[in-house]
């Protein structure tokens, strides 16, 4: 609980005054600016991300750290944008099962509208009408939660409380496990799910609050076999990257090698800083992996791969920001 009744004592804590917090939520819309992100190995698939700067965006920092990240406890069952929780403890969770089942929350962050953020200060952090219409102007753009915005993370994990607790409920009396990652929900256990009702059981609670599943990415399957949760799979027991993924990383190593050796690229060119980071990823994933993969990784003479690239007119292949 926040419990702040007062804007006085709001501005207070955010180092400024009640008249220059108005001002600057007046005048916001300078602050933001709205970016679509675009990634070439998914070309027709664009990610709209808003930049906020300026006083908003210190404003923003500012009740993220000092109101919302000290008085918020996470949902038990949430790992996505919470401190010393990933995908991967999102993925260890499940890691005794057999069978999962996978959905996403449709169009999640813009579901949480305005009025719902409004209602949370109000009735669950215990704010005064005029501090929580401040603080949800503060925390919202067009009127909803939106990607960018470093409180919509927090604030949607306490918009979905109440569902997460009746989809663990659930889960706890049928003896399933229940993670969820942002927006992802995994639920997994030792009998085949696709038969067991509990897609309708999830439907019908994110529903009752609002949501909505995106029903094109369900899935069923076996733990065990080529189902993945979050990008991880589970295999006899261990944690590991998609097979595709660890595929693709031996043909960038493999890339690189022949370019060094004065050959050709067989595909897209990646920067040595580029694939490190997927190799750092892929260790992290899988510490089994990393003697192998840094004995190829330091086999290669990187500056004959730069040198090469420079030559052939290479560009790098990456996501990139654009105006929308």
């Amino acid at each position: 609980m926040l419990n702040l009744r007062q804007v006085k004592h709001l501005a207070r804590i955010l180092d400024t005054t009640q008249r220059d917090l108005e001002e600057t939520l007046d005048d916001g819309t300078r602050c933001y600016e709205h970016l679509v992100l675009r990634d070439p190995a998914k070309p027709h698939k664009e990610r709209e991300v808003l930049s906020v700067k300026g006083p908003v965006r210190t404003l923003q920092s500012r009740i993220y750290r000092r109101l919302l990240l000290p008085k918020l406890a996470p949902s038990i069952f949430s790992h996505g944008g919470v401190r010393g929780r990933h995908i991967k403890t999102n993925v260890e969770a499940h890691r005794r099962s057999a069978f999962v089942f996978k959905t996403d929350i449709a169009d999640f962050y813009p579901t949480i509208h305005y009025s719902r953020v409004y209602r949370l200060f109000v009735h669950d952090l215990g704010c005064s009408p005029d501090v929580a219409r401040l603080c949800t102007r503060l925390c919202t753009f067009r009127h909803h939660l939106a990607l960018g915005l470093i409180t919509s993370p927090i604030l949607a994990d306490l918009a979905l409380r109440r569902v997460d607790s009746r989809i663990g409920a659930a889960c706890r009396r049928a003896g399933l496990v229940f993670t969820r990652y942002v927006d992802d929900i995994t639920i997994s256990g030792p009998f085949d799910l696709s038969r067991s009702g509990f897609e309708a059981v999830v439907l019908r609670i994110l529903s009752e609050d609002g949501f909505q599943a995106n029903c094109s990415k369900s899935q069923f399957g076996e733990l065990s076999k080529s189902i993945a949760i979050t990008n991880i799979r589970i295999l006899r027991g261990h944690l590991d990257v998609r097979r595709e993924y660890a595929d693709e990383l031996d043909r960038l190593l493999e890339n690189s090698r022949r370019l060094a050796n004065g050959g050709k690229t067989d595909g897209p060119y990646l920067t040595q800083t580029q694939i490190r980071g997927r190799l750092q990823f892929v260790c992290w994933v899988n510490p089994g992996r990393r003697r192998q993969l840094m004995r190829k990784y330091r086999s290669i003479c990187w500056r004959r791969v730069a040198r090469a690239a420079l030559e052939q007119g290479l560009v790098a292949m990456k996501k990139t920001l654009h105006r929308a």
